[in-house]
């Protein structure tokens, strides 16, 4: 699994199960907080598509926080204000770069947590398109 999976991962828990596989990925590691956790404002920073041009929409609240497990640095950002939440993810992500073995324990039930996102997805994505409208331009045909 790599870390920006890992990340959506995380986003899509829960928190309580989010800190149950983080306290089962620590395999007992104390985590020392080395940032945080604690809320701020990320900038929201699009593309335009016709000039190629960045634009602000707007300031999103976040929540990030970093840990050192076992002498291992993990650092989480996510969307939200949830700081148990960003602190889990910072000790999983931990876990993840030291290769602990109580990541391989929970990354079977990480990857069930994909599938079922992934399937959330697709089917809210199918909702959606059920309401697509398609529009036609009628040619003058005098020409």
């Amino acid at each position: 699994m790599d870390k920006i999976t890992l990340s959506r991962i995380c986003a899509f828990a829960g928190p309580a199960l989010l800190g149950s596989l983080a306290v089962k990925a620590a395999e007992g590691r104390e985590a020392v907080l080395l940032k945080g956790p604690e809320k701020t404002m990320v900038l929201l920073q699009i593309r335009e598509p016709v000039r190629q041009g960045r634009f602000y929409l707007g300031e999103l609240l976040a929540a990030h926080c970093m840990v050192e497990l076992g002498g291992v640095r993990g650092a989480a950002v996510l969307m939200g204000d949830d700081l148990g939440k960003v602190r889990a993810a910072a000790v999983l992500d931990a876990a993840h770069s030291g290769n602990f073995p109580g990541f391989a324990l929970v990354e079977p039930e990480l990857l069930r947590l994909e599938k079922t996102w992934k399937a959330e997805l697709a089917k809210e994505a199918a909702e959606i398109r059920k309401t697509q409208v398609s529009f036609q331009a009628l040619e003058d045909r005098d020409r």
